[in-house]
């Protein structure tokens, strides 16, 4: 049977990597505070000890060696009283005062003599319980068997000079001698005692100052010590916050990068979280947002497959509801269509005219596009476009104008592919469109029910431009616009009047025109017949049917595959036979709606 080993224990950096931000600043400053804690704590332990052994010698050592000196110094002085009381006393007294005086003053001395013993063992008594060290417990030990014998043959000098100078001792030389070398005896011991006392002193003074230049030492030591520590402290934090603060930027600047990148517009950022503290939740949460936004863009790309990459950025944007819920504007309409395509698709196997139909809805968008216009539906072969705000906030009839006049060269460059296009050598059928423009308030917004809908326009002008495109069929030409686009273009285009329209239930005619090029680009021979159009069209109004037949006839002359001329010929010949109504005002009714 299979047991599951058990995980993996993470490592240090890996655990570190789960820690939150605070958790790594808290323990970035309690991990300094720690070594500085440590560096104080070792800086206090070192100086007590210097400044322990520095007070041991002051409290210790130091009044020892000054009691030592003292008796020394009262030794010194109780021994030229001795020898000057000696000199003046005895058992034949020389001179009485002066005997009497340095014997009063020996016996003094030998009083203080006896009294600095007494506390120099006092001293030595009470450091006995003091925590001190074995060297110094040693010479304290030795200091106080010296200061005995001292005290021990100071005591038998007293009593050999007390017998010496007492005034009832026999006086024989022999006793007098005996007692002399007694005392003196006695007074060398004494002096014996006291210099072993002395060395011990100066061995003391000796061990006093090599230890205090130890002290010296090791307080300057402790000192650098102390500084190293610093240091070390120092450096130590320094280097745990770089690296901490490495770690915990190397997130952000990916951060920073990858949000340039999107800013740059790449999505492909990935972005993956290293760390579980609160930059790895923003690292996520900016992986999640770019995926997001990646989605957004696809699902743009493919709308904007289907619908102006305009209208996806309006509907995706901020004003959603308010477009969706239909604005009135002024728009310019585009309807085109391809001329006898019924006839062409009847002569093409299905591959080829998806071909064609796809090719030639690539050319016809081209124009319309670069002149920021909306392509607002494909319906077989015809296409809808509009321009208007918000999309062509310049003279949108203008711009539809120009798009529609740049049809023309789109027409034939799809004739010259056509051949490759649908693999014919010979034969290939001749193309052309008929272009419809009307300008107008329309409404606009999401057309549909619930389930599905269409951002699209709606009003009269989209049926005009409509009407406009079939009359093209009508009236033999291949662009033709309403009135109320004439007048926004006028500046810049060159134009014939073809006719007065209205539609069955329209109260209304609209003043169709055909849009013949920019002005200063259109041929001589389009102007004289326009100029002579226009004349013709004038008679023709008037009811002087014979005079506009010669001058339509004048236009055909000029330009023979004219088809406004050949119309109104047509209408004349038909007028004849059945006069218009008195009222009649050169408006022509149109088939359809």
């Amino acid at each position: 049977m299979d047991i599951d080993a058990p995980p993996a224990r993470p490592g240090r950096i890996a655990r570190l990597g789960r820690l939150t931000i605070t958790r790594k600043f808290v323990g970035l400053s309690v991990t300094l505070l720690a070594i500085m804690l440590a560096a104080a704590v070792y800086a206090f332990v070192q100086s007590a000890k210097v400044n322990r052994e520095t007070a041991l010698l002051v409290e210790v050592l130091e009044p020892l060696k000054r009691e030592v000196a003292t008796i020394e110094e009262f030794a010194a002085e109780e021994e030229l009283a001795s020898e000057r009381a000696l000199r003046y006393g005895g058992p034949q007294v020389r001179d009485a005062a002066l005997h009497e005086s340095y014997l009063e003053r020996f016996r003094a001395l030998n009083t203080r003599v006896d009294s600095q013993l007494g506390q120099l063992d006092t001293h030595i008594s009470r450091f006995e319980t003091m925590p001190v060290s074995n060297d110094v417990a040693v010479f304290l030990g030795r200091l106080q068997l010296e200061s005995e014998a001292v005290r021990r043959e100071h005591a038998a000098y007293r009593a050999a000079m007390d017998a010496f100078l007492d005034p009832k001792a026999p006086a024989m030389v022999d006793g007098v001698r005996l007692r002399q070398n007694t005392a003196m005896d006695a007074e060398r011991r004494v002096l014996a005692a006291m210099e072993r006392m002395s060395r011990e002193a100066s061995v003391l003074s000796g061990k006093d100052e090599r230890q205090l230049e130890a002290l010296e030492r090791r307080g300057f030591l402790v000192t650098v010590e102390n500084l190293i520590l610093a240091v070390f402290a120092f450096l130590a934090g320094a280097v745990i916050s770089v690296l901490l603060t490495r770690r915990m930027l190397t997130p952000v600047r990916s951060l920073i990068a990858g949000a340039e990148e999107v800013g740059r517009g790449n999505l492909e950022v990935s972005l993956p979280a290293t760390t579980h503290d609160e930059l790895g939740q923003l690292t996520t949460a900016f992986s999640a947002m770019v995926e997001e936004l990646r989605q957004k863009v696809a699902l743009k790309n493919t709308f904007s497959s289907y619908m102006d990459p305009r209208v996806v950025d309006r509907l995706l944007g901020a004003n959603r509801a308010e477009l969706e819920a239909g604005e009135k504007r002024e728009m310019t309409v585009y309807f085109s269509d391809v001329q006898g395509f019924s006839a062409i698709s009847e002569t093409l196997t299905p591959t080829a005219l998806v071909r064609l139909v796809n090719r030639y809805l690539t050319l016809a968008a081209e124009p319309i596009h670069r002149h920021h216009g909306v392509i607002d539906k494909y319906i077989g072969d015809a296409v809808m476009a509009y321009w208007g705000p918000p999309f062509a906030l310049e003279e949108p009839a203008l711009s539809a104008v120009i798009a529609a006049l740049e049809q023309r060269e789109q027409i034939a460059r799809l004739q010259r592919e056509l051949p490759e296009l649908l693999g014919l050598r010979r034969g290939a059928p001749s193309v052309s469109a008929r272009i419809g423009l009307a300008t107008g308030d329309v409404v606009v917004g999401s057309i549909g029910s619930a389930a599905s809908r269409n951002f699209t326009i709606m009003g009269d002008a989209v049926n005009v431009a409509s009407r406009l495109e079939s009359a093209n069929k009508t009236y033999g030409t291949l662009i033709l616009a309403d009135e109320a686009t004439m007048l926004k273009v006028r500046h810049r285009i060159e134009a014939r009047e073809i006719d007065l329209l209205a539609a069955p239930g329209k109260s209304e005619a609209v003043r169709i025109y055909e849009l013949l090029g920019e002005i200063g680009e259109v041929e001589p021979d389009l102007l004289s017949v326009r100029d002579a159009h226009a004349h013709a069209l004038a008679l023709y109004r008037a009811r002087e049917w014979d005079k506009a037949e010669a001058a339509f006839a004048e236009t055909l002359r000029i330009l023979p595959q004219d088809g406004p001329a050949r119309v109104f010929l047509t209408r004349i010949a038909a007028f004849r036979a059945a006069p218009p109504p008195a009222d009649w005002a050169g408006i022509w009714l149109s088939p359809g709606k």
